[in-house]
């Protein structure tokens, strides 16, 4: 006899939402797949249409299961580089708060309107790596009611780039991928100490010169594997390839997200999650007011039973006075942490001070660099290029003498005090045009000192 099934709705529900299409699977609680990939004709273009494009594939759909997973190929994808000193010991809200200062000046939205997840990914060359997804908020609302509408909870909104593990031997420890997508070129290198990502825009033409530079830096070459969306370009060769306009290679891949997202307590990749309802404080007055009820009823009731044995009134009012000392011990230690929480408020105050003076003289940076240029540079000296390398700014051109080079650099450092630019003496070539020497070919590098002052608890 066959008993009935009371719920046949899966624990987990993983949409991958292209600008056309929906593939949907179903999974259970130890994220093995329990559905094969199915393919719904509406995709959506933008994160502001998520929320109405969740409840047209809903209305198209099966039910969807207790917890919604959306993978968003348009949800917007940042790799952030911070100085580590900066950062070194502080708390995710102060980081936060940084690398939403930065995205700010590559997106030009402002922080306040946004939410955003991070992941570290590695420090080197004295700069931490982060990688951030990033929404509106007014959408993030939107589709949490949405979600909320569909009978379903969001579980996790995330780029479907990056997925943490290889697609041929999810066990092995060390792997190499190269990701194409619709604007951007994922490289994702995994070694036993961590994973490397390195993001490449395919709208600039030297994408593939810096990948072959980047390859051609790494220590090891793992086994490698591509995967290729709809967007075609010329990779380097790799042993194995996945397409996912295949149905093989995308249950595949959905099904090994399943398993990162599902299965695994902590996937590292930035997942934007819903805002928890959980609040410690209110639990814990619910927990310590329930308690002090419960211990006042048992007083209450010892009291009546016992009201003609005087020692044991002596007792219970013992007891009290106890309990008095003690909530006094602890209002006393909520003032220390009231101190410390607006000793903390002082110096995020402090830092939000910084930060518009800081915004302001990294503006006039390039103004100030073309003055210095056009007054410390002789005659017999070009400038052909100035060019942004690696956050730092190099300047190359050609020179009669090449002495000019050297009294353009210590004119630039001694002009340009307030910018926190390290001048490093210029590197020359002598081109052989002339018979006795000359033109000099020479390149004269701005390093980037960084911004001194930030996250610090005293201002110079």
């Amino acid at each position: 006899m066959k008993l009935p099934a009371f719920s046949q709705r899966p624990a987990h529900t993983l949409l991958f939402i292209t600008e056309v299409k929906t593939f949907r699977v179903d999974a259970d609680r130890k994220g093995i797949l329990l559905t094969d990939v199915e393919t719904i004709e509406r995709g959506c273009d933008e994160p502001a249409r998520l929320a109405k494009t969740l409840q047209k594939i809903s209305e198209e759909s099966a039910p969807f299961g207790r917890k919604l997973w959306l993978l968003f190929l348009r949800l917007p994808s940042h790799l952030i580089s911070l100085p580590a000193m900066q950062v070194q010991g502080v708390d995710d809200d102060t980081l936060m708060q940084a690398l939403q200062f930065e995205l700010e000046g590559v997106t030009g939205q402002s922080s306040q309107d946004s939410r955003i997840a991070f992941q570290f990914i590695k420090s080197a060359d004295e700069m931490s790596d982060y990688w951030l997804t990033q929404i509106d908020q007014l959408a993030l609302d939107d589709l949490l009611k949405a979600a909320k509408q569909c009978k379903t909870k969001l579980a996790g909104l995330l780029y479907p780039g990056g997925l943490p593990m290889a697609i041929g031997e999810p066990d092995t420890p060390e792997w190499l991928r190269l990701e194409c997508w619709p604007d951007q070129l994922y490289a994702l290198h995994q070694n036993e100490d961590q994973l490397n990502l390195q993001v490449f825009s395919l709208e600039s033409h030297h994408w593939q010169t810096e990948l072959d530079q980047w390859l051609h830096g790494l220590d090891d070459k793992p086994s490698s594997e591509a995967l290729l969306n709809n967007k075609l370009e010329v990779l380097p060769d790799t042993d194995r390839q996945y397409h996912l306009n295949q149905d093989h290679s995308l249950s595949l891949w959905l099904g090994l997200w399943a398993q990162a997202l599902i299965a695994n307590k902590k996937t590292p990749v930035p997942i934007i999650r819903p805002p928890s309802n959980f609040n410690p404080d209110i639990a814990w007055m619910a927990g310590t007011g329930g308690g002090a009820l419960l211990l006042c009823l048992l007083h209450a009731g010892w009291f009546i039973s016992q009201s003609n044995h005087y020692q044991e009134e002596a007792d219970r009012l013992s007891k009290i006075d106890q309990s008095m000392q003690a909530l006094r011990k602890q209002v006393n230690n909520s003032r220390d942490e009231k101190d410390k929480l607006e000793k903390k408020l002082g110096k995020l105050t402090g830092d939000a001070d910084l930060i518009p003076n800081t915004l302001k003289r990294l503006q006039q940076r390039p103004a100030k660099l073309l003055l210095a240029l056009a007054n410390g540079r002789d005659e017999e000296l070009v400038v052909e290029t100035i060019e942004n390398r690696n956050n730092d700014i190099v300047i190359t051109g050609v020179t009669l003498k090449p002495q000019l080079a050297n009294q353009l650099a210590t004119y630039l450092q001694d002009n340009l005090p307030d910018l926190n630019w390290h001048v490093q003496a210029p590197t020359k070539k002598d081109m052989a045009l002339f018979d006795d020497g000359g033109p000099w070919s020479f390149e004269l590098a701005l390093i980037d000192e960084g911004i001194p002052g930030f996250g610090e608890d005293e201002k110079k």
